[in-house]
């Protein structure tokens, strides 16, 4: 069983860095690590050929925001594409072992989803998690889930020549979680195997990344709702991204730029996206959590971590 780490990156030399280094240190031996640089103008291309000459890359001469990790996929040769982020890297230097014990002894499992570790917030877990569980008692199997964080993820290369790539960024790992389980392929969440997540600053408060994510989650619930329930959700979207933008201060112009979005990419998806999710998956695909819920809980986090950053300043 091969491993394909597949790292999309874009003027983060550091973090690239830092990353490469945690799969190197990798003890599992039949790995490749593919980098795919989006018109890096840091001297991440200098870097590569100087320090890691033996590591696959590609410099791409445009932007191709997380579109690029389908080109890694298909420069790769792995049964398992190692999904990650140029900021992040497996905590233990054995995890590829684990996991490969994991598909190995659970055939019926085709993704599995990681403990995300926001090591510059304290290494505090990011509780994406929408149902409460014991993480000191893990099933063998893991547990159901219908995503898994981009930092760090192994999805079998036959989910990705079965369902195809990923979409433009916002909601990229969620729109594929669906549509891998529509096609019949199970997601099980692993707390126990833990990626590090240095979460670099790096274009993370870009009004124009707050447009993007706004866009691609109402396009998310045209595609794959029912009219009545894609329709509900829109109106909780639309209020929620708002009270978003506008407690991270965006400008105002970002704000009616997103809003304009929103309705652009609804009627947009109504008419050329829809593949409505049959009734007896729509369960899988949200373990029965309403968007509410998931909001409250997403807030409940940015508040959190919002006044522990003011009490420490």
């Amino acid at each position: 069983m091969k491993f394909s780490v597949i790292i999309v990156t874009r003027n983060r030399k550091e973090d690239l860095q830092v990353s490469i280094e945690g799969y190197l240190k990798q003890t599992y031996p039949d790995k490749e690590i593919i980098v795919v640089d989006n018109q890096s103008t840091d001297g991440t291309r200098e870097m590569m050929a100087n320090h890691y000459p033996d590591i696959k890359y590609l410099w791409l001469p445009d932007n191709f925001d997380i579109r690029s990790i389908n080109i890694g996929i298909e420069m790769s040769s792995g049964d398992v594409i190692w999904r990650t982020d140029s900021d992040s890297h497996p905590e233990s230097e054995h995890t590829f072992e684990q996991v490969k014990e994991i598909f190995e002894q659970n055939p019926h499992i085709d993704i599995i989803a990681t403990e995300d570790i926001e090591v510059r917030k304290g290494n505090q877990p990011w509780e994406w998690y929408p149902l409460p569980i014991d993480k000191n008692n893990v099933p063998k199997d893991g547990f159901k889930a219908n995503f898994f964080p981009g930092t760090g993820a192994a999805i079998k290369r036959k989910v990705y020549d079965t369902i195809g790539g990923f979409w433009e960024f916002g909601f990229e790992e969620l729109d594929f979680c669906t549509r891998a389980i529509v096609a019949g392929f199970n997601v099980r969440y692993f707390p126990t195997i833990r990626t590090l997540h240095y979460a670099s600053p790096q274009d993370r408060d870009n009004p124009n990344r707050w447009v993007k994510a706004s866009k691609q989650h109402i396009r998310y619930n045209w595609r794959y709702f029912p009219f009545s329930k894609a329709l509900g959700r829109s109106f909780q979207i639309f209020f929620y991204q708002i009270i978003f933008g506008l407690i991270n201060r965006l400008p105002i112009i970002s704000i009616i730029e997103g809003m304009l979005g929103m309705l652009e990419m609804m009627f947009y998806t109504y008419r050329n996206e829809r593949a409505v999710v049959p009734k007896d998956k729509l369960y899988d695909i949200t373990l029965g959590v309403s968007v509410a819920y998931t909001q409250y809980r997403f807030f409940k986090q940015v508040i959190g971590n919002k006044l522990r950053r003011m009490w420490k300043s």
